[in-house]
């Protein structure tokens, strides 16, 4: 896939766990992993945030990935490139149910990156529909308006 999208001129984001995120070779613009796909991918336990920063910037370092964006639920994410690591705190919401929030958050965060954001923005959104996520019921997904609020209160804070 990674190849054929690079032929096509375009990235490949991947979210994915078991058996197909261990076989993900090189050539993934970006990779979402969840805390314990991290630990499934890297094959060690990750106990501190020192842990989780080293085995995200290795995925980078070998090649596998050009970003990682690390879920890390009510503890935020983490952004790692070849220039290093950025966190990100969560926005603290009150969850119904968690259900979708990761797909959420990366579909959030895809919709930026396709607008032109620069990437600490897209995530930053990202957050923001993943956050927007947990208001809903079931498997009712984040609504706009829920987002663009959040992001905007995200944003606004970042810049102080």
């Amino acid at each position: 896939m990674a190849e054929l999208a690079k032929k096509l001129g375009q990235r490949l984001i991947l979210d994915t766990s078991g058996s197909a995120l261990k076989k993900a070779g090189g050539g993934i613009y970006l990779l979402k992993p969840s805390l314990r796909e991290l630990e499934d991918l890297s094959g060690r336990e990750i106990r501190s945030k020192g842990d989780q920063e080293r085995a995200a910037r290795q995925i980078v370092e070998q090649g596998r990935s050009e970003i990682v964006v690390l879920s890390l639920g009510a503890e935020g994410a983490l952004l790692a490139t070849a220039d290093g690591c950025e966190r990100f705190a969560a926005i603290p919401v009150e969850a119904q149910s968690t259900v979708g929030a990761g797909d959420s958050m990366l579909a959030g965060i895809v919709l930026s990156l396709s607008r032109g954001l620069p990437l600490d923005e897209a995530i930053r959104f990202g957050m923001a529909a993943g956050a927007a996520a947990l208001f809903g019921v079931g498997t009712e997904l984040c609504r706009r308006a829920d987002v663009e609020r959040l992001y905007q209160q995200m944003s606004g804070a970042s810049s102080r």
